[in-house]
């Protein structure tokens, strides 16, 4: 990146159209920490069989042990990580109105809050990049990167939302939403 390090945390990372049979293909990653040590983040658009109340036995409400769990990314893949947001959080430590816990013992206080406007996820797994590998990829032109709205992590997005963030930026990324996966099929 030009001009130095510039943290992408809070930001989201698209494909940018070259990730087809990777594990990334049409993802849209949610950048929750970035540092010149190497960056962590959720992928919000995949959808997950598992419950809640499968993988954390914890205390909580029924409707949140019933709520689908996501697939965060390819890294440790048992691993759990709950992004949270309310009405009265300003600041977050992801973004504003988003904060990332990555204890699952802390569910439970979340989950038990009297703030009706508490808004929880919970991600199994995580995408990972060591020192100067995100760098790279960016360089590389892999990824897409775009402002994050807190609404879209709890608006249960899926495959669709890569399409639909791309359409909503500009013509050329309209293109990009609308063309084939594999450009020989064009």
């Amino acid at each position: 990146m030009k001009g130095g390090f510039q943290s992408l945390q809070g930001y989201l990372l698209l494909d940018a159209g070259g990730m087809y049979g990777s594990c990334f293909h049409h993802k849209v990653i949610m950048m929750c920490q970035h540092s010149p040590e190497g960056a962590f983040g959720l992928v919000l658009n995949q959808p997950n069989d598992k419950r809640v109340g499968d993988v954390l036995p914890l205390d909580m409400p029924i409707p949140l042990k019933n709520q689908h769990t996501r697939s965060g990314g390819p890294v440790d893949e048992t691993s759990v990580h709950i992004l949270h947001s309310d009405a009265f959080m300003f600041q977050g430590n992801v973004m504003n109105n988003l904060s990332l816990v990555q204890d699952p013992n802390e569910l439970s206080d979340l989950a038990n809050s009297v703030n009706p406007d508490h808004k929880i996820e919970v991600f199994l797994g995580y995408s990972g990049w060591g020192p100067g590998q995100l760098e790279s990829e960016l360089a590389r032109k892999s990824w897409l990167v775009c402002q994050a709205k807190t609404e879209l992590v709890f608006s249960n997005p899926d495959e669709a939302a890569w399409r639909e963030i791309l359409r909503s930026l500009n013509w050329e990324h309209r293109l990009l939403a609308d063309s084939p996966d594999d450009l020989s099929w064009n």
